[in-house]
């Protein structure tokens, strides 16, 4: 359901609507391709946004605060959603086959969106950097977002108050997205029994 609420519907569609449409029928590797850009097109979009409401905290830009918040908090829901549907769910909702057109650029954009939660949580820490003990500025912010996603825990910044609940959810959603990758990772390697045929013909 967290889908249908994705901004990504207002510019692109999903990969069940795009194999199931006339023009990937017509001609799969140009709708395929056009599909691509826009995806593309879509992330940068975001990485801006993320830079510029980062940017808006750091200097102290009179705005509600519930409104970078409300932002960064739906960037993250949409990455999360987004794996999970191409993980779990996009398979179950068409009888079409769904497959992944290039594994390297599924790794890279996969990164790429990992690299974003890092910032995005880091916002979320600027914007209440003094429920962080032990931090001073926006980079104290990032360092802890860092550490925290990747399960370092130095302890050199203790969180407290909102954001303890912010370092669970950044720890659960990290572990969800590195596993559903992983998945996407090996589901797209090339099946161990064909290498060891291809092996032994060789031989």
């Amino acid at each position: 359901m967290l889908h249908l609420l994705s901004p990504s519907r207002l510019v692109r569609r999903g990969r069940v609507e795009h194999v199931t449409s006339d023009a990937f029928r017509h001609d799969p590797a140009k709708a395929t391709a056009w599909r691509s850009r826009r995806v593309e097109a879509y992330l940068m979009a975001w990485f801006v946004v993320e830079l510029g409401v980062l940017a808006a905290v750091v200097n102290g830009v009179a705005w509600p605060a519930w409104i970078p918040r409300t932002i960064i908090i739906v960037r993250i829901l949409d990455i999360f959603q987004t794996s999970v549907n191409m993980s779990v769910f996009d398979q179950l909702r068409t009888e079409e086959r769904l497959i992944i057109a290039s594994a390297v650029r599924t790794l890279v954009l996969s990164f790429l969106n990992y690299l974003e939660l890092l910032v995005c949580f880091g916002i979320l820490y600027t914007s209440i950097i003094e429920s962080l003990i032990g931090a001073t500025g926006w980079m104290d912010a990032m360092y802890f977002s860092v550490v925290t996603q990747l399960t370092i825990g130095y302890g050199d910044i203790r969180p407290v108050g909102h954001a303890r609940l912010i370092t669970v959810a950044q720890g659960l959603i990290a572990v969800a997205f590195t596993i559903l990758i992983l998945g996407r990772i090996v589901s797209v390697l090339p099946k161990i029994g064909s290498v060891m045929k291809h092996s032994f013909d060789d031989e």
